[in-house]
C-alpha cells in the first residue's frame, strides 16, 4: 500500500460510511470534512469512519472526526460518529487527545458487521471538490487544531506550538493577498 492515502465515501440508508486507505491526514482532510458536512446538511445523523487500511492518522485528521462529532451532539442527541477497525496505533492517537466521549472507537471489530460486506462494493470516491487554497488549507489545520484543544485542555501544551504557527503563517498569506 502507498504511504499516499485515499478517501472512499457512500451511505447506507442513513448511515454515512467513510473508509481511509493509507494515510488519514492534513492533505486528504479536506475532501473528508466536506463529505462529512455535506451529509451532515442533508440530515445524516449516523457516521462510520472505518480505518481498517488506514496505517496512521495525523492530528489534523483527527481533529476533522472531532468537529463532526461535536457540531453531531449539538443537533442531535441521538447522532454518532463511530470509528470502526481502528488498529491498536490509530486507537492510540485518538485516545491520548482524549476524545473518546464524543468518538465512540469499535476497536473489536463487532459493529457493523452486516454493513460491512454491502457498503465495501458500494464505496466511491468524494465528489469532485476544488482543491483547498494553501490559505484554506492552513486555516482548515488551524480550525482542527483548535478544536483539540477545546476537546481537551491537555492537547494545549501538545499543539499550542502549532496553532501559534499556523496563525502566524495564516496572517502572513494573507498579508500577501
Amino acid at each position: 500500500m502507498s504511504e499516499e492515502g485515499s478517501i472512499l465515501v457512500g451511505c447506507l440508508g442513513n448511515v454515512a460510511w467513510v473508509k481511509v486507505n493509507g494515510k488519514a491526514t492534513h492533505e486528504n482532510a479536506g475532501s473528508l470534512k466536506q463529505f462529512l458536512q455535506g451529509r451532515l446538511e442533508k440530515g445524516c445523523r449516523q457516521f462510520v469512519i472505518d480505518l481498517e487500511d488506514c496505517n496512521g492518522i495525523d492530528s489534523t485528521f483527527i481533529g476533522i472526526l472531532y468537529r463532526t462529532a461535536a457540531g453531531l451532539a449539538e443537533i442531535d442527541e441521538e447522532g454518532q460518529l463511530q470509528v470502526i477497525n481502528p488498529g491498536e496505533r490509530n486507537h492510540r492517537s485518538i485516545s491520548k487527545l482524549g476524545l473518546d466521549h464524543l468518538i465512540k472507537i469499535d476497536g473489536s471489530g463487532e459493529a457493523w458487521q452486516r454493513e460491512r460486506e454491502l457498503v465495501k462494493q458500494n464505496l466511491g470516491n468524494p465528489t469532485n471538490q476544488e482543491p483547498l487554497d494553501k490559505c484554506e488549507h492552513t486555516q482548515m489545520i488551524l480550525d482542527a487544531h483548535e478544536a483539540l484543544i477545546a476537546a481537551n485542555e491537555e492537547n494545549r501544551n501538545r499543539f499550542c506550538d502549532v496553532v501559534e504557527f499556523l496563525r502566524q503563517d495564516l496572517e502572513a498569506q494573507t498579508a500577501d493577498n
